[in-house]
């Protein structure tokens, strides 16, 4: 029996240690002064894990957004995270934001969870759509044909909701 770590465990550990990293590099970028943090500041990142800031109608749309609760950018750190700083004397105004707006949102996007998901779906998709036509090619399926073509046809048509879904959470 092998002692090497499973693939998903080891992607995993990776994205742990580019968080911690991007943790770090951030805190780097972004130093305060004691008069910031001291007075009347707060702080926060907003982060998109598809890297959505990298077009500038999405980057545009989000400091609106972000503006409605008062937060001013302080910086683009890159494509996938900016940081916000507002008075602390705008949280007074939180009750009168719309419905439904978190003014402490700090993810941007779909979330990868969703995105793992439905990429996991896909690759069941194309493994089975693989596995009926190689059955059907040896002949093990025999006289199954129009089964095999309605089986596959489903399956393209679940492959594409799920690439369309994907592109959505990507946005």
């Amino acid at each position: 029996m092998s002692h090497f770590p499973h693939g998903a465990f080891v992607a995993i550990q990776a994205a742990n240690e580019q968080r911690r990293w991007d943790q770090e590099e951030e805190e780097e970028m972004t130093r305060y002064s004691v008069e910031e943090l001291d007075t009347h500041w707060e702080f926060k990142s907003v982060r998109s894990e598809s890297g959505a800031f990298r077009k500038p109608e999405v980057f545009a749309a989000l400091l609106q957004e972000e503006q409605i609760a008062g937060w001013e950018l302080v910086k683009k750190l890159d494509d996938r995270r900016v940081r916000f700083k507002r008075p602390r004397d705008a949280r007074r105004r939180d009750a009168t934001l719309p419905p439904g707006f978190d003014p402490y949102r700090t993810h941007y996007g779909g979330s990868s969870a969703a995105r793992i998901i439905i990429l996991i779906t896909v690759a069941l998709l194309i493994a089975v759509g693989f596995g009926v036509t190689l059955l059907a090619n040896v002949g093990a399926i025999s006289g199954a044909t129009p089964v095999i073509m309605i089986t596959v046809g489903v399956m393209m048509m679940m492959v594409l909701i799920a690439l369309i879904a994907l592109r959505r959470t990507q946005k």
